[in-house]
């Protein structure tokens, strides 16, 4: 019945998300700004830094909501975001580095005699995740609701979990500041799939703000 509830709240407070899966409006970004200016000139000057190392990196483009997989500075790949949400935008500054990709579920292969189990494969990833970051910063990746609606609502019910749970041990300890940044992006499911497939230990990544948050 607690389960049934949270879903029937969940509902009310995401309706959008549950009757559309068509990308917000992107707002354009005024160039002659010197706080959108600073800040593109920061992510420039670290992106130079990881565009000499052979190592491939990750940025989050708040401003375009896209995801770039570059490597030596090229782009490899992209990912639309159709939906953002972030929290504590200001800390997220510097380099960060994947603690660990996501988690496969590998496929049970049939035991026979002469059958090897199938080489892990982009269907095999998941659709929703939580990316882990040191310093620490989490991304949570969602599906669309439309597509997912049963994996878009127990991930929204362990997010609201899992920030209620941070909530009760800040106020507890005194210190609200114990809380990670978050960022939770919804991709449709060929786009989550394909980030879980490239992202490995270690990888760079970078966040480009929608201002210079200083």
């Amino acid at each position: 019945m607690t389960f049934l509830c949270a879903i029937f709240l969940l509902f009310l407070v995401h309706p959008s998300v549950i009757l559309s899966s068509e990308p917000p409006a992107r707002n354009g970004l005024d160039s002659d700004s010197p706080a959108t200016l600073r800040e593109a000139n920061r992510v420039l000057e670290e992106e130079l830094k990881l565009a000499g190392r052979p190592q491939p990196y990750l940025i989050l483009d708040l401003p375009t909501q896209a995801i770039l997989i570059k490597g030596r500075g090229l782009d490899l790949h992209r990912l639309p975001v159709l939906d953002c949400r972030t929290t504590d935008e200001r800390r997220m500054k510097g380099v960060f580095r994947l603690v660990a990709r996501p988690p496969i579920v590998r496929r049970k292969a049939v035991p026979t005699e002469n059958q090897e189990q199938e080489p892990i494969s982009l269907k095999d990833m998941p659709v929703a995740f939580d990316l882990q970051f040191q310093p620490p910063l989490v991304i949570r990746v969602l599906p669309i609701a439309r597509e997912n609606p049963w994996q878009w609502l127990l991930t929204m019910a362990l997010n609201y979990w899992t920030s209620f749970r941070n909530g009760i041990t800040a106020l507890l300890s005194g210190n609200s500041a114990t809380a990670p940044p978050a960022i939770r992006l919804t991709l449709r499911a060929e786009e989550a799939q394909s980030l879980a497939w490239s992202v490995t230990e270690g990888m760079p990544l970078l966040i480009r703000r929608t201002t210079d948050k200083e």
